[in-house]
Formats: C-alpha cells, sequence, structure tokens
C-alpha cells in the first residue's frame, strides 16, 4: 500500500502545514499511474461518444444553413426575372388576348434565370389591354403546383382601376434553387415549387 500512497509537496517538509500556512498544500495521489492511466483512457472514450451523439446534429445544422441559404439567394434572382419579364410585357405592342405569351417575354425571363442556372417550370402573363383581363401561360399546360395569382387583375374600364396593367408571375422547382441535402431527413424538395410575381402600368 506504501507504494500506492504519495504525498506531493516541496516547502517547509519539516513542519506540519496547517490552513493558515502559506505554501504548497499537500496532494495526494491514490492508486499510482495505472489508475490514471485508466482514467485518462475511459475519459477519452467517453468524449468519443458525446462526439459521436452530437455528430448528427452538426450535421443537420450544416445542411440546414446550406439548402436555404441557396434558396433565399436564388429566390432573389426569381423575383429579379418577374421583374424583367413584367417591364418586356409593359413595352409588347399589341398583347394578345388568348395563344402564347410573345416570345420576348419568354426570353426576357428566361436569360435572367439562366444567369443563375435556374430553369422555369411556368410563365403567367395577366393583362388588361382589352378592357377585360386575361391570361396567358407558358406551357400551356403548366405543372400542378403551378398557378396564375387568384386575384386577376380589374378591367381597365372600372372608374377606380382605369389604367392597364400587366402582371408576369415566374413559378420554379424548388430543387433549381438549392440542392435537395434534407431529403434523407424528410424534407423533399421534389416536386414543389416556388413562384413571385410583378406587376407594372402597360405603356406600350
Amino acid at each position: 500500500m506504501a507504494s500506492d500512497l504519495r504525498i506531493r509537496g516541496e516547502r517547509a517538509p519539516n513542519r506540519p502545514w496547517h490552513p493558515g500556512r502559506r505554501g504548497l498544500r499537500p496532494v495526494v495521489i491514490l492508486g499510482g499511474d495505472g489508475q490514471a492511466r485508466r482514467y485518462a483512457s475511459t475519459r477519452a472514450g467517453s468524449v468519443t461518444v458525446e462526439f459521436l451523439l452530437i455528430l448528427p446534429i452538426l450535421l443537420l445544422v450544416l445542411l440546414i444553413v446550406i439548402e436555404f441559404g441557396m434558396y433565399f439567394a436564388n429566390k432573389q434572382q426569381v423575383a429579379l426575372a418577374c421583374r424583367v419579364g413584367a417591364e418586356a410585357a409593359a413595352r409588347t405592342a399589341g398583347l394578345p388576348n388568348g395563344g402564347p405569351i410573345p416570345s420576348n417575354i419568354i426570353q426576357a425571363v428566361s436569360s435572367q434565370l439562366a444567369s443563375s442556372g435556374i430553369t422555369y417550370a411556368a410563365i403567367f402573363l395577366q393583362h388588361n389591354s382589352g378592357g377585360s383581363p386575361y391570361t396567358l401561360t407558358e406551357p400551356s399546360s403548366p405543372p400542378a403546383g403551378c398557378s396564375a395569382p387568384a386575384a386577376p387583375l380589374p378591367p381597365a374600364s372600372l372608374p377606380d382601376h382605369g389604367r392597364i396593367s400587366v402582371r408576369v408571375t415566374v413559378c420554379v422547382p424548388m430543387t433549381s434553387l438549392a440542392p435537395n441535402v434534407l431529403k434523407m431527413f424528410g424534407f423533399d424538395l421534389a416536386g414543389r415549387y416556388t413562384s413571385c410575381s410583378t406587376t407594372f402600368r402597360y405603356s406600350s
């Protein structure tokens, strides 16, 4: 037992230590080097287990930051594409009351989205240049998750709304805005769409 009990202290070895005396307080180490090594090994194993338990949470937080960061950044590009498309529509003479959307409007939206690597799922053009609200769609049969705003433009002939307006709505798949990295955690972007609308006064 004598070999397993060591007292460490260097100051005043021949004088008894008491709480009021300045100097090193004796430190008693029990168990020897073998027990210290076993304690260090057990502590290292506990740290490893704790890290493995928290690793999935850290990974989830990282993936959330990546996915939603890219989503909101690219959503700004969709909003800009809506504005560009609405500006092109406002300057287009003779907007049709039916049929396909004029190619210059589609080209304006597509070019803006292509600069960020985004592809549209549908484009909706609403206008009241003929006196009544009209809605044009590209493609003619858009995906189920894409639709024009529920409230159409008011007729230009009404006294309180006596101006001609155009509204462009761009619908894009969410997978074009952000990587689908949270699918493994049950948040799947596949089959989901987001849209943005911009209204301009018709000036042509």
